[in-house]
């Protein structure tokens, strides 16, 4: 009779689904910015993976606006109404699925070959949910079509940089970002970002962290790079007090310090495009210099993730029962959230990002 390499009861299915979901979050770069509350960047929900549906709402918490009463003034009466706007996120399912090249592939134990496809599906799984988020909150399409194009809105968008003495220059699109040195990112944008998030309607709120009111603003290496080179940047971060080193969002090689109450993070997986026919952010507005790079502004309720199904682990030997295979898929949604066609809480900001010579 043949031996079944990987048939395993319900309750080994069971194991191994939950062991790959949890090695996939643990390891997602924007894992310590996920939360249930509507206080965190990307909030998160379960609702369908018990009950029917193809989309989960999320309820958009605006800021409050009212001056409250003063002394002895009656309060009762006087409430102010908070206000949510809901937000639909749909879901879709992704799969994928591996295989043992053959039986001399085999020649290891059956808990390793079941750890080896664990580990490769659960890298997988990391990098479509890693990718899913930067698209979306960039306001792009990702590669299998679950998350639409969806342009950042009039009032949520930047363009241009500084010069390493930090004058700024705002400029129309990205066709009009021309110079190496005059639209740099830098820490006087930081600056001006965040006086545009505090300005804006709807308000952009602040993560709260560790107590403090923080936004969080994601940049690609080449836009560290020319940060790192800001003499400005250098005194703000030598003379900076040391901010909750027991806090997960200030742990990590790619935190780079905080300037002007936000939280700066290098990614290397944030989109930058050439200044060719066939790249471009936005259809129409081809790069105006070799190298430009889309940073993130987030506050909360930046972007929200929605499950419908944790990841399923599903076993099947192939090749007369002789060449083992395993496959997963996962019921998700991620999406950057919108109110009254504005984006709710990210700013893209397009800087050069000049890659080393």
């Amino acid at each position: 009779m043949a031996t079944q390499i990987l048939t395993s009861d319900a309750l080994a299915v069971k194991h191994w689904s939950a062991a790959l979901f949890k090695q996939a979050l643990m390891n997602m770069y924007f894992q310590k910015f996920i939360g249930k509350s509507d206080g965190s960047m990307i909030q998160q929900k379960f609702d369908l993976t018990k009950d029917p549906g193809d989309q989960i709402t999320f309820p958009l918490r605006m800021k409050l606006t009212g001056a409250g009463v003063v002394d002895d003034a009656t309060l009762e009466g006087s409430e102010e109404t908070m206000t949510f706007h809901n937000f639909a996120q749909k879901i879709h399912l992704r799969s994928n699925a591996v295989k043992a090249a053959g039986k001399m592939t085999m020649r290891m134990s059956k808990i390793k070959l079941k750890t080896e496809f664990k580990d490769g599906l659960a890298d997988w799984l990391e990098e479509a949910l890693e990718n899913d988020i930067i698209y979306a909150l960039s306001g792009l399409a990702n590669s299998a079509a679950t998350i639409p194009t969806n342009a950042p809105s009039t009032n949520r968008k930047w363009y241009g940089g500084q010069t390493a003495a930090g004058v700024v220059s705002a400029v129309a699109n990205d066709a009009a970002i021309i110079s190496s040195t005059d639209h740099l990112f830098g820490p006087e944008v930081i600056s001006v970002i965040k006086r545009k998030a505090k300005q804006s309607s709807p308000k952009i709120r602040p993560v709260k962290v560790g107590g403090q009111d923080l936004y969080l603003m994601f940049i690609h290496t080449y836009q560290a790079k020319s940060l790192k080179a800001s003499t400005a940047w250098q005194n703000a971060q030598y003379y900076a007090a040391n901010r909750g080193s027991d806090n997960p969002i200030f742990k990590g090689s790619d935190y780079l310090g905080v300037y002007d109450g936000v939280a700066i993070y290098e990614h290397d997986g944030l989109l930058r495009k050439l200044n060719t026919g066939s790249q471009y952010f936005e259809a129409g507005d081809i790069c105006g210099i070799d190298g430009i790079a889309r940073a993130l502004f987030c506050g909360a309720q930046a972007g929200v993730i929605g499950y419908g199904q944790y990841p399923g682990w599903y076993e099947k030997d192939f090749d007369y029962n002789r060449v083992p295979g395993v496959a997963t898929d996962v019921i998700y949604g991620i999406g950057k959230t919108k109110f009254d066609s504005e984006d709710f809480a990210v700013i893209t900001v397009d800087t050069a990002a000049i890659a080393d010579s």
